[in-house]
């Protein structure tokens, strides 16, 4: 089985967006980006859990030199890369969802992002790693808007029947998911402004194996469509699929 492992990006009030971004992992990849996550942060003298919000100035790492920061970011950006089967971000603004989903299905904002992710995560595996199904979904129980999946997860699990399970765990204690805080940050920030002050190696977070959803109205109509035929069935699969 290969897992997604998912967060968002907080929505900015001056920029209505929503950014979801994850990381695709076999057991073995899962196994030693964690291995390798705990011992850079011993190399470098930092105590765990890694929040991309303590780089800022009133987190905990606030007082982090440009240069730790660099060297930092270098090793964990290596350390995804190096054990990643691949990795997927899906931006959505307001605008478009309004657009594209709303009206047609009753999936929030953030939900909506959420499934184009999944359906992109598909065609990955796909294209890449047919033999890695089925596919399931952990995402940060911290999450702001973890009850818009909750609410719309019998019905994603019907509109995506090869996804076993999607499930919600603490970053705090799981190290891939500090790993895809690290990505949605880096595919935020990347999107308005140059990254710069020691976080430039996140740039290497988008090499070949990391796959952005661009908007195009068709294809995200698809996605609404998809939803929406799920939304007229029975949306209660059986309690072994909703749960971790």
């Amino acid at each position: 089985m290969t897992g997604c492992y998912i967060d968002e990006s907080a929505t900015d009030s001056n920029l209505p967006i929503a950014v979801v971004a994850g990381l695709l992992l076999d057991g073995k990849g899962f196994f030693w980006l964690g291995q390798e996550w705990e011992k850079i942060l011993a190399r470098h003298h930092i105590p765990g859990p890694i929040h991309m919000r303590e780089f800022g100035p009133h987190g905990r790492f606030k007082d982090l030199t440009h240069d730790a920061r660099r060297a930092l970011f270098a090793d964990l950006v290596k350390a995804i890369n190096d054990n990643k089967l691949m990795s997927v971000a899906g931006t959505l603004t307001a605008d478009q969802y309004r657009k594209t989903f709303k009206g047609i299905t009753k999936l929030s904002m953030y939900a909506a992002c959420f499934c184009n992710v999944a359906l992109f995560c598909g065609i990955g595996l796909d294209k890449y790693s047919q033999h890695r199904w089925p596919l399931s979904f952990t995402l940060d129980d911290g999450n702001t808007y973890k009850q818009q999946v909750v609410e719309s997860k019998p019905v994603i699990l019907k509109a995506f029947p090869r996804v076993s399970k999607i499930c919600f765990e603490s970053d705090d204690n799981l190290t891939v998911l500090q790993a895809a805080d690290v990505l949605s940050w880096a595919v935020r920030r990347s999107s308005s402004a140059t990254l710069t002050h020691g976080f430039e190696p996140l740039e290497d977070l988008f090499d070949e194996q990391y796959l952005k959803i661009e908007y195009k109205e068709e294809w995200m109509k698809g996605v609404a469509e998809k939803i929406k035929a799920a939304e007229s069935e029975d949306n209660s699969p059986g309690q072994s699929q909703q749960d971790c």
